[in-house]
This record gives C-alpha cells, sequence and structure tokens, in this order.
C-alpha cells in the first residue's frame, strides 16, 4: 500500500511541475525516477531500463530519417510546388495545410512546419494578409499529419511498444492510418472551413508587423552626440516619423517611466518597442547606438556578408532557459542578439538579463554565414524563407528508397520497427544524406531522456497497482455506460492531460490505465490503446500542449487564450469523429 502511494505521490508531482514549466522536463522525470530509486520501489538493475526500451531507440533513429529526408530536398520541392502553381489565397492556405500534413506524416511535425511557416510568413506578407488566420491552423496540420502513421508522432510508437510488452505484437506501420487518416482529414476541412471564423476579430485585422504582430523589445543607448540629448522624449516621436514605442528609461542603473517631458542625458538607456525594419531608421536619425554591442550600429547597414534574422526559439532549442547575457553570443560566435519578442506575455526587464522561452522570437545581427551555423546549431527557426535550395532528384529518390524500405521490413515483419529504422539510420549516413556531425544534433536529448525516465516510471505505475486503482476510478464513474462512452471518457482524459504536458508522458501515463480498464471490461485492449493514442496526440488547448503550438504563438501575434477558440470545438468534433472510427476498425470484442 506504501507503495502505491509513494508511486502516486511521485507521480502527482511531478505532472504538476511538467505543468508549471519552471524547470526543464527532462530534469523533472530524471528527478522522478531517482525518487523511485531511492524510495526502492525500482529495483537498482530496473531503474534506467527505460532508456534501452524499443521505443526510444526507435524515437531515436525516427529522428536521425528525418532530418536525412529534410536535407534532401522533399519539403524543399513541396513548398517550391505552393509558391510557384498555387496563386489564389484560399488555395494557398488549403495546400499549405493539406501538404504540411502530409509531410509530417513522415517526417518530424516540428521540422516540417520550420520549413513551412517562413513560406507561410513570406506569402503573407507578400499578399499584405495577416499571419493570425494562417499560423494555428498550419500548427495545427503539422500535429495532426502525424497520427496518421507508427513513426509520424511519438505517442504512437510508444503505445506500439506497450502493446508489445502486452500482447507480445506491436501495432503495424499503417494500423495507425485507417482512424488518424481519417481524424486528420476531418481536422483539415474543420480547419478550412472555421477556423478563419473562429480566431478572434483583430487577428484577422492585423497585417504582419503590426502591434499584434511582431514587435520587439529593444535597448538602445544615447550617446552624448545624439542630437536629442538634454530634448524631452516627447520630441522623439514628434521628429521620428517611425511605428515605435518607449517602454521605459533606465538611468544609473534606476528604471524610470517613459514620461514625455523626461529630458534625456548622455548614457540613458531607452527601451524602444518597434519591428525590425524600422530599428535602422531610428538609430540613424536618432544618432543612438544599440546597447547589446555598441559598435552594431556603424554596420548596421546590411551588406552581403552581414544580415539580419528573425529567429523562433525551438522548445528543444539548448538557448531555451539562458539568459541572452549568459549566451556570450558575440564574444563566441560574432553574433549579436539585437532584440526579444515574445507574445505570449510581455518582455519588460533588461534585454541581457531576460530568460529566453520556447516560442521567443530573436532578431540576430551578424555574418550570414555565420548566422546560418547558429541556426543550424542551436534548432532555430527561420522566419524569412530562403531561396530554395539547389535539390537534386536522385537525393530525394534514394532517401525515399532508403525510408520505403525500412516501412517494407515493417510491414512485412522482415524485421522489429527499432532494428529496420536503426538501419535506415547508417544507410543515410553512408549515402551522405547526412553527415555524423548532423546524426548526432538530430537527436533530441531532452525528448530522448524524458521517454526513458518515464518509460520506467511507467512500469513502477503498473508494477504497485497505481494503473489499475484509476482505472477502477474510471470504470466506476462510467457504470453501466456502453463501451463508447467509456472510450469518449478515456479520450477527454488524455487530450485533457497531454493540453498541459508533454504528449510522451501523457501515452506513459496512461498506456497501462487503458490496459487495465480493458481488463475491467473484458474486452480487446486496442481500442482503448488507439484512444490513448490519439488523445496524446491532439492537444490544440494550449501553446504549452505541443511544441507546433509554441512555435507559431509569437508569430502569429496570439494570446494564451487564443488557442481554446479554436482548439476547443475542433477537439469535440475530433472526439466525435474519432470514437465510432475506433470502434468500427478496432472492435472491442471480436
Amino acid at each position: 500500500m506504501w507503495q502505491r502511494l509513494i508511486v502516486f505521490a511521485v507521480l502527482a508531482i511531478t505532472i504538476a511541475f511538467l505543468i508549471w514549466g519552471r524547470w526543464r522536463y527532462d530534469l523533472i522525470s530524471v528527478i522522478a525516477l531517482l525518487a523511485l530509486a531511492l524510495t526502492g520501489i525500482l529495483p537498482p538493475g530496473q531503474v534506467f531500463e527505460g532508456f534501452a526500451s524499443p521505443a526510444v531507440i526507435t524515437i531515436a533513429s525516427v529522428m536521425v530519417v528525418s532530418r536525412a529526408l529534410w536535407n534532401a530536398g522533399i519539403i524543399d520541392a513541396v513548398s517550391h510546388l505552393i509558391t510557384r502553381y498555387v496563386k489564389r489565397p484560399r488555395f494557398q492556405f488549403m495546400a499549405l495545410t493539406g501538404l504540411l500534413s502530409l509531410c509530417s506524416t513522415v517526417i518530424s511535425d516540428v521540422g516540417a512546419l520550420a520549413v513551412f511557416l517562413p513560406i507561410a510568413v513570406q506569402v503573407s506578407k507578400r499578399q499584405e494578409r495577416p499571419l493570425g488566420p494562417v499560423l494555428m491552423p498550419l500548427a495545427f496540420s503539422a500535429i495532426l499529419g502525424g497520427i496518421v502513421t507508427l513513426t509520424g508522432t511519438t505517442p504512437n510508437i510508444l503505445i506500439s511498444s506497450y502493446r508489445a510488452r502486452v500482447t507480445g505484437h506491436p501495432f503495424g506501420f499503417f494500423a495507425f492510418t485507417p482512424v488518424g487518416g481519417v481524424v486528420a482529414l476531418a481536422g483539415l476541412l474543420f480547419l478550412w472551413a472555421l477556423s478563419t471564423i473562429l480566431l478572434p476579430r483583430r487577428l484577422r485585422k492585423s497585417k504582419p508587423d503590426e502591434p499584434d504582430g511582431m514587435l520587439y523589445l529593444t535597448e538602445i543607448v544615447v550617446p552624448p552626440e545624439s542630437p536629442f540629448v538634454d530634448r524631452a522624449l516627447g520630441e522623439l516621436h514628434e521628429e521620428i516619423d517611425l511605428d515605435f514605442a518607449i517602454a521605459g528609461v533606465i538611468r544609473d542603473e534606476v528604471r524610470k517611466p517613459a514620461n514625455r517631458y523626461l529630458r534625456l542625458r548622455a548614457g540613458d538607456i531607452l527601451f524602444i518597442q518597434a519591428a525590425p525594419e524600422d530599428l535602422k531608421s531610428f538609430l540613424d536619425v536618432s544618432k543612438m547606438n544599440l546597447s547589446e554591442n555598441k559598435d552594431v550600429a556603424e554596420k548596421f547597414q546590411l551588406s552581403d556578408e552581414m544580415g539580419l534574422k528573425q529567429v523562433i526559439l525551438r522548445p528543444e532549442s539548448s538557448l531555451v532557459g539562458s539568459s541572452a547575457q549568459s549566451l556570450n553570443l558575440r564574444r563566441r560566435y560574432g553574433i549579436n542578439l539585437l532584440a526579444i519578442s515574445r507574445q505570449g506575455s510581455r518582455v519588460t526587464g533588461r534585454l541581457g538579463a531576460t530568460v529566453l522561452k520556447a516560442g521567443d522570437v530573436l532578431l540576430l545581427h551578424g555574418d550570414q554565414q555565420v548566422l546560418a551555423e547558429v541556426i543550424s546549431r542551436f534548432r532555430l527557426v527561420p522566419l524569412a524563407s530562403e531561396a530554395m535550395r539547389l535539390v537534386k532528384p536522385t537525393r530525394i529518390f534514394s532517401a525515399l528508397l532508403i525510408f520505403a524500405a525500412a516501412v517494407t521490413a515493417v510491414v512485412l515483419d522482415l524485421a522489429p520497427v527499432d532494428v529496420s529504422f536503426v538501419a535506415a539510420a547508417v544507410l543515410m549516413v553512408l549515402t551522405g544524406h547526412l553527415s555524423l556531425r548532423e546524426l548526432y544534433d538530430s537527436l533530441e536529448l531532452p525528448i530522448l531522456v524524458l521517454l526513458g525516465a518515464f518509460i520506467s516510471i511507467g512500469v513502477a505505475f503498473q508494477r504497485t497497482g497505481d494503473a489499475a486503482w484509476m482505472a477502477h476510478l474510471v470504470l466506476a464513474l462510467g457504470r453501466n455506460w456502453p463501451i463508447a462512452a467509456i472510450v469518449g471518457l478515456l479520450m477527454v482524459l488524455t487530450l485533457g492531460f497531454s493540453n498541459f504536458m508533454n504528449n510522451a508522458a501523457t501515452a506513459v501515463i496512461f498506456a497501462p490505465i487503458a490496459i487495465s480498464i480493458a481488463q475491467g471490461l473484458r474486452i480487446s485492449p486496442d481500442p482503448l490503446l488507439m484512444t490513448v493514442a490519439l488523445g496524446s496526440c491532439l492537444p490544440f488547448l494550449t501553446p504549452v500542449g505541443h511544441q507546433c503550438n509554441a512555435l507559431v504563438l509569437s508569430p502569429g501575434g496570439y494570446r494564451f487564450g487564443d488557442y481554446w477558440k479554436v482548439g476547443l470545438p475542433l477537439s469535440v468534433f475530433l472526439i466525435l469523429v474519432s470514437v465510432p472510427m475506433i470502434l468500427w476498425v478496432w472492435p472491442a470484442r471480436a
């Protein structure tokens, strides 16, 4: 009994910390795993068994294969077709979301979105259309594509591995396709028809780079030679005809309100909110300098060698949790962090002391080639669409051939999925589709650590009877309910958790509960495992539920509460589609 209480307490505290989001999820999961080890719940020899799980190996190899497919230029070719042949805005929106969903069935949903996102931004700016109605549906479509195949998303791989442990047989590569394909198509139809209507009016009216879009908080130093020394702040607005706002002033390390009558002194630091294209003009007219690097103002005129880049901070980037000051990008790489935009919450502190969060949009300045290396190394997503890479059809064909061979081996049961995709990853390296450095860079270690830890935690959760106890609660709540209602209730619970914590962790927690419910009802576990897989993969209510949601938060100009306005009706609709499809394709009783 005491073991059940300990496991339940550790799991509850872990979930609370994951939802809180103050610490990294990989650190939280390892601390939880160590707590179970130190209390004797997990024997010493079984503490780290989760890291050797076939599911972890499969997910790591899928990350590598996904990067190789991206390197081959598959998505570049697809995006080129959209921008070249689809001209009408409505059809472009449908083509972008539909093809992104298709690409994310075989390539990482975050990786696919990272390529399509700058294309959507570029198209919207060219047509002078707002980004808000485009980027959230784009993120949702990437998530929808992942549910169609075994390797499309992490929860599918975990659920398949869990089924193999319980029944001796994993789900096949296309086992998720009948249900996932219908649900994905239904989700796309919903987005095409209703997403624009459901979004707030401010997002439908604002154009890219207006106040609800991309505004940055930048620190500007007032030098002695500035013509505005000893002049009032209000005169800046009167004489500089640009769209900017002064958020505050620091003088002698004391923050002062931006009073229009405050007279500027040499050495003052101004917090300026402005769009990137207004920074250069402001510096030219005011003769002020950027505080990040006082020499930058002289080099700010762009050239073939020097450039500006707007980039989004991906959730798995190693920069997340670091302060701008601690990064030392200028000393290490010659790159200057000029400004930060954060739509989820206003950046109010000093730029250098600001702790970076997933979804932040950074304005970087430096050598063009070095910028490209920094973007790749730190997993940043550029907001400006680059020119299409020169892609050889033979490279695309050979990469797809290797991927198809791995899938065929799984479908024909010639080799398990982990062996097949590790072999595919090795072949991708041997055939030159990615280097060894790119192979290791493609591994998202925080995710792999989280998975390894949570698989072991899940074993303890089931072994001590906590999963059976929670299943008993579900059965007690749904006493005398039809099986369809039980499936619906399980999906609502799983989907609710996945909107506030990592979807892989959600799948690991609810998989043993699903098995216990199936045993209690004396039905096949397959429909309930499919329910957990789908519920874990469809977090549309919050920006923290999925990496794709976080990526579009700032560039789309969204607020935290904007997601549920589209996500809630979409989730309800998909539950109504999913439950009958699951029970039709995977009958509860043979």
